[in-house]
């Protein structure tokens, strides 16, 4: 069985995401049209499906739940519907707060099931569908919502201790929207989301497949 690098990973991922919001008449998708939707090369594309190890496509196009499946089955990834995977926001800040926003879950396998913050008044006055609690109820609600993931949005010198606080409770990824690189258990995967990081990231990369 093939390993798939990371940047492949990341970009199969993200077809995943487009193919669920693709429609066709013949129910395929050729490597080219991806490339025209994604920006990343013919190659890239063909590259990256071959890790899958698809025994069907290529020249005349993938079918797109054959192929989203697939995708779904080698990244181990529940497909929408199927699994809701619960999350919550730690840090009620202006990121944490736009993140309460409910259409950012819609059609994916990820359900926003709490919000944390250590103010009692901003969580009184916060507009918002999702069941608000304060920090230091965290590891009650994990363990009664079940919580697998963390959304990470405090200010950054509380970011390390926070995070810590996650992990030891049993959280089993954090995206991280603060500027802190944390340092983690190799048991807890971590997404860094920070703005500046994601750009830097687009500056190394342009020009490259």
């Amino acid at each position: 069985m093939k390993s798939i690098p990371s940047p492949s990973k990341r970009r199969l991922v993200t077809l995943s995401q487009l193919l669920a919001q693709t429609e066709s008449k013949n129910g395929k998708i050729t490597s080219v049209e991806i490339s025209q939707k994604t920006g990343w090369s013919d190659a890239t594309v063909r590259r990256d499906i071959s890790l899958l190890e698809l025994h069907s496509g290529k020249s005349n196009g993938y079918y797109i739940e054959e192929l989203r499946s697939a995708i779904c089955e080698k990244l181990n990834i529940s497909a929408p519907k199927n699994t809701l995977h619960k999350c919550c926001i730690v840090g009620l800040g202006k990121i944490g707060e736009a993140l309460l926003e409910k259409s950012i879950y819609e059609k994916s396998n990820f359900k926003l099931s709490a919000g944390f913050d250590p103010s009692m008044n901003k969580i009184e006055i916060l507009k918002t569908h999702i069941p608000l609690y304060s920090t230091a109820e965290l590891e009650t609600v994990m363990k009664l919502e079940h919580l697998e993931f963390a959304i990470l949005a405090v200010p950054d010198e509380k970011a390390q201790s926070t995070a810590e606080k996650l992990a030891a409770i049993g959280i089993k990824g954090i995206v991280n929207y603060t500027n802190v690189i944390l340092s983690l258990p190799e048991n807890v995967v971590v997404e860094n989301a920070n703005p500046l990081t994601a750009l830097t990231n687009l500056l190394s990369n342009c020009g490259e497949e």
